[in-house]
């Protein structure tokens, strides 16, 4: 997770071809342009993502922000619908973002 104010690693654990939410203790303000990167198993490369802050959760231990992708390739919609399919499969799982 990249944003102008941080640098983060970080655990994803909701996903969509739209948006990911994003757990963390540092956060961003709604609004805040982002680049994320998600570790893919069966990819070389992680994808490489933008997106902006749409809202953020101060919640303890749950705290995090939602993430909406802006700009997202056709391939990396695949891919994105992919993995919340795998997710669904495995409840309670989440992935690492650095």
């Amino acid at each position: 997770y990249v944003s102008e104010r941080l640098t983060i690693e970080g655990l994803v654990t909701d996903l969509s071809p739209d948006g990911v939410f994003f757990c963390s203790d540092y956060l961003d303000p709604a609004g805040e342009p982002v680049r994320i990167s998600i570790d893919i198993p069966w990819r070389s490369q992680p994808l490489q993502l933008r997106g902006e802050v749409r809202w953020v959760s101060e919640a303890a231990r749950i705290g995090g922000m939602g993430i909406r992708f802006t700009d997202v390739s056709f391939e990396d919609r695949v891919v994105l619908s992919s993995l919340g399919l795998a997710w669904q499969a495995e409840a309670g799982q989440g992935a690492s973002a650095p």
